[in-house]
């Protein structure tokens, strides 16, 4: 991230200077995180000066589990949005603009890179659509005063055209207009038609850390005693031939590797065998799980006493931290929901549609529940709370409004019924 002053203009020998920053300074963690997230960890580049010597290397994709899982438990119940508005023009550019799949982009780029960036624009027929950039083809530059207002967003990209020549990309992205250059020359400028800068970044945490950077190092103890223990059983299993004479050629010996056959007279064959480690590395290994597991606030679904017969208080207990990270990591993605809600609302209004004056955004943490516990908490709140926040409470429903005006319709219709 850089800072640049308010009313700065950036020029083209700038953005360069920026990307060149940013390659030297930035992208050698996101490209990090990236190949941890692919299990491309540190133990396969892992080599010995003796190649003779077994060299198991033996990743393990944490980076991937952890990320997924989060992602799972944010958005796999669908973000719910409710007002006492109109909804349906607004709900209309969320589903052509994909956003229920989209955000599963961002969530993901949030869970490896600890922030995602979300692209805004319109398309030919003049809709809004969402596009989720890669982080480390994105240089973001902010007002250096209190608001870090974002000033500035620069791409950049390669295409390779015939298999041999490469064309380099650069936007620029701003308040007023996008430019597009192409090998160092500008190819054109567009005005942009949102109210401000379309790109919304959403953060992971206040950090912007990854879900599983803080927990690398632990990854990588765990390959690297997991490849030596292999390393450790190729040792053992192969052991010496000891012969009892000076007269054996290499020839011979080669011979009895292939025939498996020994011959001669005064061998005396035996075999020397390794003796194996007394070390217990599986508790080891077991261990640097568990805290894998506790420093990423990420439940070990495979462990067999996880959800074993205990109440959803209980759960919630065994899961408080992994329950406060999902809270925040709420609060973040609400934020960046908000801003874009800014910039779709503008938007609609330049094409007279009908604008929310505000839209409450809901989330449903995706555990195990107890589905009875839930309708019971809902019944106790009835009255107390709009019926649209209650609904939205429910996993199961993706838009509160419509679900209580079926509702309604399912009543009306068993009260005709009854007076007939």
């Amino acid at each position: 991230m850089f800072y640049i002053e308010k009313n700065t203009e950036l020029l083209f020998e700038n953005v360069k200077y920026y990307i060149d920053l940013f390659k030297t300074t930035y992208l050698p963690r996101l490209n990090k995180l990236d190949k941890y997230y692919k299990n491309d960890n540190a133990i396969n580049y892992r080599e010995f000066e003796d190649i003779t010597k077994p060299n198991n290397k033996i990743s393990h994709s944490f980076g991937d589990y952890i990320v997924k899982t989060n992602v799972a438990m944010l958005l796999g119940s669908p973000i719910a949005y409710s007002s006492e508005d109109d909804l349906t023009d607004y709900c209309n550019i969320l589903d052509l603009a994909d956003e229920q799949d989209i955000n599963i982009d961002i969530a993901t780029n949030c869970g490896k890179y600890g922030y995602a960036i979300q692209l805004l624009y319109l398309d030919d027929d003049k809709n809004i659509k969402f596009y989720t950039i890669d982080n480390k083809q994105v240089v973001l530059i902010y007002a250096d005063d209190i608001s870090e207002k974002l000033l500035y967003t620069i791409r950049f990209w390669t295409v390779k055209v015939d298999n041999y020549r490469e064309v380099e990309y650069i936007e620029v992205y701003s308040k007023d207009e996008t430019k597009l250059y192409k090998n160092g020359i500008l190819e054109k400028a567009e005005s942009n038609l949102f109210s401000d800068i379309p790109i919304i970044i959403y953060n992971n945490n206040t950090d912007k850390v990854g879900d599983y950077e803080n927990v690398i190092s632990l990854i990588d103890e765990y390959d690297l005693i997991t490849s030596d223990t292999a390393n450790e059983n190729h040792y053992f299993n192969d052991c010496y031939l000891y012969l009892n004479t000076d007269n054996v050629l290499p020839e011979d010996i080669k011979a009895m590797k292939e025939n498996r056959v020994i011959y001669g007279e005064g061998l005396n064959p035996q075999f020397i065998l390794k003796q194996s480690s007394n070390i217990d590395l599986e508790n080891e290994k077991n261990r640097i799980v568990r805290d894998i597991h506790k420093l990423s606030f990420v439940p070990d679904l495979s462990d067999e006493n996880f959800a074993n017969n205990v109440s959803g208080v209980a759960m919630k207990y065994k899961l408080f931290g992994t329950l406060n990270n999902m809270l925040n990591k709420q609060r973040k993605f609400k934020k960046a929901i908000n801003d874009r809600n800014k910039l779709i609302f503008d938007m609609m209004y330049t094409k007279s549609l009908k604008v929310p004056k505000y839209v409450d955004i809901s989330f449903t943490t995706n555990l195990p529940i107890n589905n009875l516990e839930t309708a019971q908490m809902i019944n106790m709140l009835r009255g107390l709370i709009s019926d649209e926040t209650l609904a939205s409470l429910l996993p199961f429903v993706e838009e509160p409004k419509w679900e209580i005006a079926q509702a309604n319709k399912n009543k009306s219709i068993s009260l005709n019924y009854e007076e007939e």
